[in-house]
């Protein structure tokens, strides 16, 4: 075959020539300058980074006529004949079709001869996470003792896999996904000794759809050559590979600037209709929105960002679009409804729902930056007033008096009273917990997946029911449960039930809280002269408690009001 692909043309034939993977190459060049080479090495890392490629170029250094800086030479007889796959000393095994404790027991018996014409015989087991727990024990004592003219190289994309006992034996060596711009170099090179034409956005979409791997680089390049020829364009990448341009992505993000709904779904319904991979283009739109968050807190670190120089142009001029916050709480959603499209059957209706959202909302502001806001304006009120001002819980009150007559003698003292006085006007400033009544309540149904969390660690049951359930009100102190069937309310309303519920909620909001129980089937869970019965019952208890001095006491110096009445049960514990 005349033709031979990029990736086996382009293969380094040195290790300065690998790219990407400098921390690699330098240690195994001073090694074998030093003459410090290890009996068995373990190169772990993705696929098509060049760990294969390394391991044959170690071959060839420790059994070149005439090495160079811990560089193969290239031209003597020992590396043409490793170079070219014919060395009877270098044997490359495949463990995914030779990974049985037999391959292994055969492989143990090649080990124990002496090279035929290499210094050393180099042993490259690739994929070897594929062996076999009996091979691996098979191939144990040989790895750790193995005779002084063999050299052991594992290669393997799942570490994991790999038995420490053997881990253990090896120079662990970890190579790394190529970055874009490396891989973006190397294309470049290989396009003009190519005699190619491609422009650098066009090479950029390669780099960025091969995901760190330059063979995988490699493989994309020679097929869009047979698409395009030799000239290349961005397009043409991005309909060879099936990728989302990023106009699209900038289109989107303009719409939602200018809160054009209309033309968001507009330009997704394009993505369908060509074709599109719905759940590939919100992985790329959020790394987009990445993008854009990067830019506008760290616009100095280019290396921070993947952005050819069309693109980084336009991220540049389209972070300014928003205020900062707004900016970082419209890239949260977008990560959200990108988890969230692993577990859709709908993934069109989920991203137009964000869309619409996105396009929707004027501003996002946070209740801790308002909190902040009121803070401060309560702050310059007090100020202004000095003091005049008086501060209740939830409310400024300022007092000022009309002008009185001019009159001789000292300056009589204010008054100590917070109302005012006749003829005196009052300012009153509401604060936060007027403005926002509901404060409290949000932070419950903020926190109460973490609620559920905490009361399925004790009971899974009790969880089940309360994921049915809705958090409807709440104070300082209580919250209200609304059921929607009677099943649910029989289910929680037990004295077990609710201890376990508040205290799962007094360990995350970090105070105690009661839990009412609301049904909205109430003539479910009871007959009606039942029901009827248990709130007369419950009426008379709260007056007969109402009566009792001590209750009276307690309602009067807390300020509080009686919730429910429970009827104490009789001594020996018996209901």
């Amino acid at each position: 075959m005349s033709y031979i692909v990029m990736a086996r043309k382009w293969r380094p034939r040195t290790f300065d020539t690998v790219v990407g993977q400098t921390h690699v190459v330098r240690t195994l060049k001073n090694a074998i300058q030093a003459n410090r080479i290890s009996h068995a090495y373990l190169f772990t890392g993705p696929r098509g980074v060049g760990k294969t490629t390394t391991a044959r170029l170690l071959a060839k250094a420790v059994n070149c006529l005439s090495p160079e800086n811990g560089e193969p030479c290239n031209h003597c007889v020992r590396c043409e004949e490793i170079g070219g796959g014919g060395s009877m000393d270098v044997i490359e095994i495949d463990a995914a079709s030779n990974g049985l404790v037999d391959d292994a027991r055969e492989l143990r018996e090649k080990v124990r001869y002496a090279p035929v014409s290499c210094r050393y015989k180099v042993i490259i087991i690739d994929e070897v996470h594929m062996m076999s727990n009996a091979a691996f024990n098979a191939l144990l004592k040989t790895l750790e003792e193995p005779p002084a003219h063999t050299i052991f190289i594992l290669a393997t994309t799942e570490s994991h896999k790999v038995p420490a006992t053997i881990i253990s034996r090896c120079q662990s060596f970890d190579f790394r996904r190529i970055p874009v711009k490396e891989i973006t170099e190397r294309l470049a090179v290989m396009a003009a000794a190519e005699n190619i034409t491609i422009d650098e956005e066009a090479l950029h979409v390669i780099a960025r759809g091969a995901d760190g791997s330059l063979r995988d680089a490699q493989s994309l390049f020679d097929q869009i050559i047979s698409f395009s020829g030799r000239q290349i364009t961005a397009p043409d990448v991005v309909a060879v590979l099936g990728l989302v341009d990023a106009q699209v992505f900038t289109g989107l993000v303009e719409a939602i600037a200018q809160h054009d709904a209309g033309r968001a779904l507009g330009l997704i319904d394009q993505l369908v209709n060509n074709g599109a991979d719905l759940r590939l283009f919100m992985k790329e739109w959020v790394e987009y929105w990445r993008s854009l968050v990067v830019a506008r807190i760290a616009a100095s670190q280019e290396n921070l960002l993947n952005l050819s120089g069309s693109l980084a142009e336009e991220v540049g001029r389209q972070n300014q679009l928003f205020p900062l916050e707004d900016l970082i709480n419209l890239a949260k959603l977008a990560a959200t409804t990108d988890d969230q499209l692993r577990f859709t059957q709908h993934p069109r209706l989920l991203i137009e729902l964000l869309l619409m959202q996105l396009c929707s909302t004027d501003r996002l502001v946070s209740l801790e930056a308002l909190w902040r806001q009121l803070q401060t304006m309560e702050a310059r009120v007090a100020k202004w007033a000095g003091s005049d001002a008086v501060a209740e819980p939830g409310r400024l009150t300022i007092q000022s008096a009309p002008d009185p007559q001019p009159a001789r003698g000292p300056k009589p003292a204010a008054p100590a009273a917070k109302e005012p006085l006749e003829g005196e006007t009052a300012l009153v400033v509401d604060t936060l917990e007027e403005v926002l009544p509901s404060t409290y309540l949000d932070k419950v149904r903020q926190h109460w997946s973490a609620v559920l969390l905490e009361v399925g660690q004790k009971n899974r049951r009790l969880q089940a029911l309360l994921r049915d359930v809705t958090v409807t009100a709440g104070e300082e102190g209580w919250v209200e449960l609304t059921c929607t069937s009677a099943y649910h309310f029989t289910g929680l309303d037990k004295e077990e039930s609710r201890k376990t519920i508040e205290a799962a909620l007094a360990a995350e909001l970090g105070s105690p809280t009661r839990v009412r129980l609301k049904c909205l089937q109430p003539e479910a869970a009871a007959s009606p002269e039942a029901g009827t019965e248990s709130q007369d019952r419950k009426q008379e208890f709260e007056e007969i408690a109402r009566k009792e001095p001590l209750v009276q006491k307690t309602l009067e110096m807390f300020g509080g009001q009686i919730v429910d009445v429970v009827k104490k049960p009789p001594a020996g514990g018996a209901k």
